[in-house]
């Protein structure tokens, strides 16, 4: 190929904010840093040892994806969710992915069908349990995999980036939830269904009524909360 005649161009390496983004994040997601707790700069400085600036971008970036609350001259902190942003969360997750399964459902292969089905018969065990956290985990398996399978790059990084930072929410109040099981049989049953016959449109909106997306005909009855969110 023609080599450019200007200066060779500077690459940038990984930027610390970058870098510090993610140690938050992580820390954020595997319950180090608790759901209300204050993110302290000197501290964050301390721990990651870099500089004030790029933590602060670090921050902003964490708001925009919903895992940090900022309130300008109050605190900073990990999000604390609500009842309704976790039920906003729950149907977030459902539009998004709900059209990354329209997309997966016509390119499965042989193995990849049997993996899914052997999603829903797991999570059909651990409703007939009552299971709550067995049933989440089967859940955010599901969607890891959704994203991994969906053929559409564009959809697949929209996918990524935000299944992770709202599952969040409803995975750290997931003792204060007890689900529809109900509805999420009725859901997997239906998703079942349409995977074995190759039907995206019925599996997508199987998926999307599990997560509580307004669909013709009766409403199901919603989520029993037994406490505060995050309490």
């Amino acid at each position: 190929m023609p080599v450019p005649a200007s200066s060779k161009p500077k690459i940038a390496r990984r930027l610390l904010r970058d870098e510090a983004h993610d140690a938050i994040r992580d820390a954020i997601l595997d319950g180090t840093l608790a759901a209300g707790e204050q993110l302290d700069d000197a501290s964050l400085q301390e721990w990651l040892g870099i500089s004030r600036t790029p933590i602060r971008e670090a921050i902003i970036a964490l708001q925009v994806e919903g895992l940090v609350e900022i309130a300008a001259q109050t605190h900073t902190r990990v999000v604390q969710p609500s009842k309704e942003s976790v039920e906003d969360a729950i149907q977030t997750v459902g539009v998004v992915l709900g059209g990354v399964m329209r997309t997966v459902v016509p390119a499965l292969t042989d193995a990849t069908r049997t993996e899914m089905l052997a999603f829903t018969d797991r999570a059909q065990a651990a409703i007939a349990a009552g299971d709550v956290r067995g049933h989440m985990a089967v859940a955010v398996e599901l969607y890891d995999f959704l994203v991994q399978q969906c053929p559409n790059p564009t959809l697949q990084r929209l996918a990524a980036g935000t299944v992770t930072s709202l599952s969040f929410q409803y995975r750290i109040t997931i003792d204060a939830r007890t689900p529809n099981w109900e509805l999420l049989s009725s859901g997997w049953s239906r998703m079942r269904e349409g995977i074995e016959s190759a039907d995206p449109i019925a599996t997508e909106l199987a998926f999307e009524d599990m997560h509580r997306l307004p669909l013709p005909g009766p409403a199901w009855a919603p989520a029993t909360w037994h406490e505060a969110p995050g309490a």
